[in-house]
């Protein structure tokens, strides 16, 4: 089985031209950002509402924008984002058990957790099996659909259309196998090539991204099947600063440390979109937050020097390619979640 095939063929690099229109001919306010229990719109700072759970709350929003889910206390919950909304148990993992790791199916109606069961060793640092298990946002009885053992494994996305689950093995030293797993319980687990530590699933469920080593390498590849995929290299040895998919493609936003975002497809082809000149500061929390519906993102770099809470945002059009620098003056970082705000 090849691990690793060339570098796709496809068109060479396009590059979009920037101007500086009204935030207004980008931004729209159909949709906002949230981090942690703050929701705001993509045009104002000031919070819009805050939701009724806890400020350092870490959930994974539905990939139709409309509500979070998180973990705590053992607990799988989910909310709406909406003002005075309640947040509901879906299911409670049991003391023996633990989860840390959960991904929303692909059309927003369901979670799959990984639970994993007691820790080895401490010289061995695995979980003695991790379940997959399903329930319905709704609420509903919750079903394992799988228990693999000895392994750690960190669910990406679950195809309801397609009726699978995609998960990668975490090691110590990365990311490991990939799997496959059928709502029937059929497991299909394929060995990833060595370097890959960031793997990342699009909105609908269909493809996946790995990033790690080399840093200037992206490698792409449908849900069901790893050895499928490419890889797709920058031109030059640039670092990658961060990698996210763009909702509803098959492309992935690759940032660079400096100013310029390409986006990448899984045919192997690829365009570049020039950003505005950021300040001259360390961009080492920079981060890439997509509009729900694809068409915009928003790019944000924070000063890397201690103690420092200068941020630089930029929000681009991805059709024309047209950019806004957003204000931050005061703020902490635009880092967060596109979410839907309204009907």
């Amino acid at each position: 089985m090849v691990l690793l095939v060339a570098t796709a063929c496809g068109s060479g690099p396009s590059t979009v031209g920037t101007t500086s229109p009204s935030p207004a001919a980008i931004l729209d306010d159909h949709f906002g950002f949230i981090a942690g229990n703050v929701v705001r719109l993509e045009s104002d700072a000031k919070p819009l509402f805050v939701l009724n759970i806890p400020s350092d709350t870490a959930g994974v929003v539905s990939p139709d924008g409309r509500r979070l889910a998180y973990l705590a206390n053992n607990e799988l919950h989910v909310i709406d984002i909406a003002p005075n909304a309640q947040a509901r148990t879906l299911f409670t993992i049991s003391a023996k058990e633990g989860g840390m790791y959960f991904a929303w199916s692909s059309d927003s109606t369901g979670l799959v957790v990984g639970v994993n069961g007691p820790v080895a060793p401490v010289n061995e640092g695995l979980p003695a099996y991790t379940k997959l298990r399903v329930v319905e946002a709704a609420g509903g009885t919750p079903r394992d659909v799988i228990s693999i053992r000895n392994a750690a494994v960190v669910p990406l996305a679950w195809d309801r259309q397609a009726h699978l689950i995609s998960a990668y093995e975490a090691t110590q030293i990365g990311a490991g196998p990939y799997d496959v797993v059928a709502e029937s319980g059929t497991l299909k687990r394929t060995n990833t090539r060595d370097g890959l530590f960031w793997l990342g699933s699009n909105r609908d469920g269909r493809h996946v991204f790995g990033h790690g080593d080399p840093n200037n390498a992206v490698r792409l590849w449908p849900l069901d099947s790893y050895e499928h995929g490419v890889e797709i290299r920058a031109t030059t040895d640039e670092h990658v600063a961060t990698v996210a998919w763009r909702p509803g493609t098959a492309e992935v936003g690759v940032l660079f440390h400096g100013d310029r975002l390409e986006l990448w497809d899984t045919n192997g082809t690829r365009r570049t979109l020039a950003l505005p000149p950021a300040p001259a500061s360390s961009d080492r929390y920079a981060t890439l937050a997509f509009r729900v519906d694809g068409k915009a993102v928003v790019i944000t770099r924070q000063s890397g020097v201690e103690g420092s809470m200068e941020t630089y945002a930029v929000a681009v059009d991805l059709t024309s390619g047209r950019s806004v620098v957003i204000p931050m003056t005061g703020q902490g970082p635009l880092a967060g979640t596109s979410v839907r705000i309204g009907s």
